[in-house]
């Protein structure tokens, strides 16, 4: 590799532009085919470094245009047109391209890239990219057996009668295409009735099996993550402990309700995660799930990897139906599964199954859409900044307000906010008590790191708190402390995002416990068996999906970032209950709302 390529791979991994992985990638790329040209390489590193960033490929036409660093007293290094690239990528031996009739499973390991048209791939992401498109697509033209609309219909019509609950046109679509196709998506943000539509799609599916004198449908109830897998089982069981109150003891429905399965799990966990072969699940194709019918909440924090996994282990004859939030933030890792099948059928090109089984729910039920919360979220995800500003500064309903601070360490309308919200937590009588104040207030940060990050924000949340007598933080565990698991531990059954809270314990000489709630049920853990964890004062606006506070404070940065995007502000926002308020300039929201994550993916071409 000459020594101009050098300097320039120094100064992309000094700038981020790759990691210190991207340049061995480069360098691996280098010794497969020492006769490519430096175009081919650092499109290749560009390529390896975007699944990093949550893209499925690299976009060839946006490379000419990309502002990319130039290491000082060098010629900048410029793209070809997408054109010119292409056609250099397409004599690489590194490059399958299945376009001009080349099949990358039928190429042999050499070839670590795969194009098509304007996309460069790796190899495994292009698989399981079109994997995915051809299971969904499968998926998608099949439906139910004998399940007519007017049977789903009337049954419909007599549950929610009996249980005194009554549904709109979007949610009965919703539960008439679960039950009638093989596999369907429900999109809609918080309020937007996701937990009783689950209900009656569980219902309804235990019915049907007892009027076709079938064996009870066997039910999962999944979800990406521990905590998210916890409030879906605790979701349920509320619901069913509120109707078992309404509905009569001698109803047919009454059996049925009780019998609803009420506990659920990670992905993970239900296809069997093995930890010598943590890529390789127990259940796959040719050993599936014991299922008939699969429910998968949160699904827009799946990655691509997972999906593909996830679609191979159900079994071809069970329904499948994923539920989530198509304009939250999309998965940490690389993918935008649940935004690009919602697009696929949105957009009027693609499959008309698959449209038939998508349905975005638009109808609120928790917030006003004029006004407040409801108002600001929905001019947020319409990218109109001068309405989201106007909303912030004139809102009179009291849910929502802005805050531009010169310094939070001195801001007293910010202390005085953070001492409301923490008091009642931390002056709770018992640890159960604070368990259940712990949701009534959280700081949520765009940025770990930083002095308006998660991380700064802890500490000072602990000093002011301290200073004020409700924290007495003499050790790392002292009482009162929010902790946040930040790594899944089956044997005690604590998940990354799990909540909790160090308190003592009346059971232990009233010593200091972790206390959690789990399924349901309080239990408390010695702290030094916990699995890693941080203080939660504050999380960050991505640790915060999947759940829901009473009030959250969105803590922005002085000045703009690539992080800082409409997606994110609308996650923050929707995590609130009752109110919300942004500390932040107003040039800093405003570009926030205009900038909209587009992650590259062929998925929605491919649907």
């Amino acid at each position: 590799m000459s020594s101009a390529m050098d300097q320039l791979l120094t100064c992309w991994v000094r700038e981020e532009v790759l990691g210190e992985f991207d340049r061995h990638w480069l360098e691996l790329l280098a010794r497969l085919d020492p006769r490519a040209s430096p175009a081919v390489l650092l499109a290749g590193a560009l390529a390896r470094a975007a699944i990093d960033q949550g893209h499925l490929c690299l976009e060839l036409d946006r490379l000419a245009s990309r502002a990319l660093p130039t290491p000082e007293e060098a010629e900048p290094f410029i793209f070809p047109a997408a054109q010119e690239l292409r056609a250099e990528l397409s004599l690489s031996p590194l490059v399958a391209c299945p376009d001009q009739g080349e099949q990358p499973a039928d190429l042999n390991s050499i070839t670590p890239l795969v194009l098509e048209g304007n996309r460069l791939y790796l190899r495994r992401y292009q698989q399981y990219e079109a994997e995915l498109a051809t299971a969904i697509l499968k998926r998608a033209v099949a439906k139910g057996p004998g399940l007519g609309p007017a049977q789903l219909a009337a049954s419909l019509n007599i549950l929610a009668a009996a249980a005194a609950l009554t549904l709109d046109p979007e949610q009965q679509r919703a539960i008439t295409a679960a039950l009638v196709h093989r596999l369907s998506v429900i999109s809609g943000g918080p309020g937007t009735g996701k937990t009783t539509i689950i209900f009656f799609i569980l219902a309804l599916s235990r019915l049907l099996a007892a009027d076709g004198r079938q064996p009870p449908s066997r039910i999962l109830l999944l979800a990406p993550t521990g905590k998210a897998a916890a409030r879906l089982g605790e979701a349920v069981r509320e619901k069913v402990r509120r109707l078992q109150t309404t509905i009569s003891a001698d109803s047919p429905w009454a059996g049925i309700i009780t019998d609803l399965p009420q506990g659920a799990m990670t992905i993970h966990r239900a296809l069997g995660y093995q930890a010598e072969t943590p890529t390789i699940f127990r259940h796959r194709a040719d050993n599936p799930l014991a299922a008939d019918l699969v429910v998968v909440d949160e699904a827009s924090m799946v990655d691509i990897a997972l999906m593909n996994k996830l679609f191979a282990a159900v079994p071809a004859k069970a329904r499948l139906i994923l539920l989530g939030d198509k304009d939250q933030l999309a998965s940490v890792e690389a993918g935008s599964i649940l935004g690009d099948i919602c697009t696929a059928a949105a957009d009027g090109e693609g499959s008309n199954e698959l449209a038939a089984g998508v349905i975005n729910l638009s109808q609120g039920f928790r917030f006003d859409p004029q006004r407040g919360i409801g108002a600001l979220t929905r001019a947020i995800n319409a990218g109109d900044s001068a309405e989201a500003l106007r909303i912030l500064e004139q809102d009179r309903t009291g849910e929502v307000a802005m805050v531009d601070p010169i310094n939070l360490e001195h801001d007293r309308e910010f202390q005085a906010l953070l001492l409301t919200g923490f008091t009642p937590c931390l002056t709770a009588t018992s640890p159960d008590e604070a368990l259940a104040r712990l949701n009534d207030f959280r700081l949520l940060c765009s940025h770990r790191r930083g002095r308006n990050g998660m991380e700064s924000l802890n500490l000072f949340c602990r000093r002011l708190l301290a200073a004020k007598g409700l924290l007495h933080p003499t050790s790392e565990w002292y009482r009162g402390r929010p902790i946040m698991i930040t790594a899944n531990d089956y044997s005690l059954n604590l998940f990354n995002g799990d909540l909790g809270v160090i308190w003592e314990s009346p059971e232990d000489d009233h010593q200091l416990r972790a206390f959690f709630s789990v399924g349901g049920t309080i239990r408390r853990f010695l702290p030094s068996r916990l699995p890693r964890l941080e203080t939660a004062f504050a999380m960050t606006v991505h640790k915060s999906q999947g759940s829901e506070f009473e009030q959250v404070a969105v803590v922005l940065p002085r000045e703009s970032s690539p992080l800082l995007t409409r997606e994110l502000l609308y996650t923050a926002i929707s995590r609130a209950r009752r109110r919300a308020r942004i500390f932040g300039p107003q040039a800093v929201i405003a570009t926030a709302i205009g900038r909209k994550v587009e992650r590259a993916s062929g998925l929605a071409a491919r649907l």
